[in-house]
């Protein structure tokens, strides 16, 4: 028995695109003319790879995320796994009973009912039609369409397409589960739905497969991950690799298309700049720290920072932190051109999900103008109370652009410091942070 669930080989799908509709007739007839006069065929359409080359093998139990910007090639690389689309060259090889979920309403009659597509689809999944009657009320409950169970598909939302098809793709219990981006369709509540129910087939031990534009979610759910770029294969790992990966050609390409003139915010108005007065505090930079962080730093380079350190509140370098206690993290940064800009920080777990952060912003501090040649330290004071376990910090100097939207990125430093968050002596805490919360208790009187 083999412990590979998907398997692609060199997989490629081209496409022939024609610039106008006399031009596939042309194909259609011409090149054989020009076979028989002895001449050499003349090509009246352009190729379009949608998908080039790729090889990968997902083991089985494993959860993979594929993203990549719109048109690069996700769903239809979905479709040639799932045997939808017939592939131009290589092979795909399937271990196990998949259940689909891919473009909108595939595979629903719009003339039969919800109740008649229920039966439908599960007979195609490999289901009997004792095992639909056995869980169409689960499936029902999970859709949560009410009477419109009993109606043709045809009248239904886009929203209510996912739900049955989900409910129904979930429900099946397959060995590979594959998702396109129809749930971005649904409501807030049935994508909440829609991930809890994600999390018990691969607790079950199924096989994920699933396109997403959402990062956090690639590095929460995901063991691995696929980036897809113009049809190729651009990166493949784990997870958390590859959606920082992702994220970084995103704003390297933002940093491209960001105005050659300064900042379209208007700092004109902004209050003064708070600076400290703590002249004991000297420039910091390190070799070491340069070396460490240079592979995976990115940006302009129009400020790079040179330093990043984790205090205590006496001012000790720190890598092992209780819980909830108060830190500093002091930032020190060069300019090399005039900007305004905000310093950045966020906090990172171990699967490199962004826990917490603040910027300018959150502390009503204005943007800072740097001048080239200038130096400059920030220090953000925060308590850290959250679960167990490694943690990391990154550090940004972004030009906001367009406020709260987009930003032009000069410098980026992931694990720029790497600490550990004991265990809180008090109690376990289960969630990744605590609340803190106020109760109020109080026993009500009985009758009895």
């Amino acid at each position: 028995m083999t412990d590979i669930a998907i398997r692609a080989t060199h997989l490629s799908k081209c496409y022939h695109i024609y610039n106008n509709p006399q031009d596939r007739l042309k194909q259609f007839v011409a090149p054989r003319l020009q076979r028989i006069v002895g001449r050499t065929p003349k090509q009246y359409f352009h190729e379009f790879w949608a998908v080039n080359d790729v090889s990968f093998e997902i083991k089985k139990g494993e959860t993979v995320g594929i993203i990549g910007r719109n048109g690069s090639g996700k769903s239809t690389l979905l479709q040639l796994l799932c045997g939808t689309l017939t592939p131009t060259h290589g092979q795909v090889e399937i271990n196990g009973r998949v259940a689909a979920l891919l473009e909108l309403g595939s595979g629903f009659n719009p003339e039969f009912t919800g109740r008649e597509n229920v039966y439908m689809n599960a007979s195609i999944l490999g289901l009997s039609n004792e095992d639909v009657l056995e869980r169409f009320d689960d499936i029902a409950a999970f859709a949560d369409i009410g009477e419109f169970i009993e109606q043709p598909v045809k009248t239904y939302s886009s929203g209510m397409f996912v739900r049955l098809a989900f409910a129904v793709n979930i429900l099946s219990n397959p060995d590979i589960m594959i998702v396109d981006e129809a749930l971005a369709v649904g409501d807030m509540n049935f994508q909440a739905k829609c991930m809890t129910a994600l999390t018990r087939i691969q607790e079950r031990g199924a096989t994920v497969l699933f396109v997403s534009h959402d990062v956090s979610a690639l590095k929460s759910l995901c063991s691995s991950g696929i980036y897809l770029d113009h049809g190729q294969l651009k990166k493949i790992g784990p997870a958390a690799d590859v959606a920082d990966h992702y994220m970084r050609i995103m704003r390297e390409e933002m940093n491209k298309l960001a105005p050659s003139s300064e900042t379209v915010i208007d700092v004109s108005q902004n209050p003064p700049i708070r600076l400290a007065n703590d002249s004991e505090i000297a420039f910091k930079t390190s070799v070491e720290f340069a070396n460490r962080t240079a592979q995976f730093r990115y940006g302009t380079g129009e400020a790079k920072i040179s330093f990043v350190e984790l205090l205590s509140m006496n001012d000790e370098p720190i890598n092992s932190v209780e819980f909830n206690q108060k830190v500093k993290a002091r930032i020190f940064f060069e300019a090399y051109a005039e900007k305004s800009i905000s310093v950045n920080l966020n906090i990172l777990d171990d699967k490199k999900i962004n826990i917490m952060g603040c910027n300018f912003f959150h502390v009503d501090q204005p943007l800072l103008a740097i001048k080239p040649t200038e130096k400059y330290w920030v220090e953000y004071v925060f308590p850290l109370p959250l679960q167990e376990g490694n943690y990391s910090l990154e550090v940004q100097l972004t030009t906001p652009l367009i406020l709260n939207q987009t930003a032009e990125f000069l410098d980026v430093i992931k694990d720029a410091v790497v600490f550990q968050i004991h265990r809180w002596e008090k109690a376990r805490v289960w969630s990744k942070a605590l609340l803190f919360a106020e109760l109020k208790l109080k026993r009500m009187n009985s009758d009895v």
